[in-house]
């Protein structure tokens, strides 16, 4: 093999090695705006998640004060109506 047929393939070794360089610089930059991509993903359902959780949480409670209240104000008209049937009887008596 002759000098220049060693510098013509050492040329072409070095040229065949920037292109895998820089063919895997690519995918190392692919791959990290991919996974900056998931762990964007990741965080947003994860803030759905929370607050979906308040959300179902406030439902929670309104319900419990409806049903407190609606329960207060059956022993309320339960109080009135034994109330109005004393004085009713009462009055009936004389």
């Amino acid at each position: 093999m002759t000098e220049a047929e060693v510098l013509y393939w050492t040329e072409k070794i070095h040229h065949a090695l920037d292109l895998f360089d820089h063919r895997i610089g690519r995918l190392e930059k692919d791959q990290s705006h991919r996974m900056e991509m998931l762990i964007q993903r990741v965080e947003a359902l994860e803030r759905s998640q929370v607050d979906q959780e308040a959300r179902l949480r406030t439902v929670a409670d309104g319900v419990i004060r409806l049903n407190t209240q609606g329960s207060l104000a059956a022993v309320g008209q339960s109080i009135l109506s034994l109330i109005l049937a004393a004085i009713a009887a009462y009055i009936g008596a004389k």
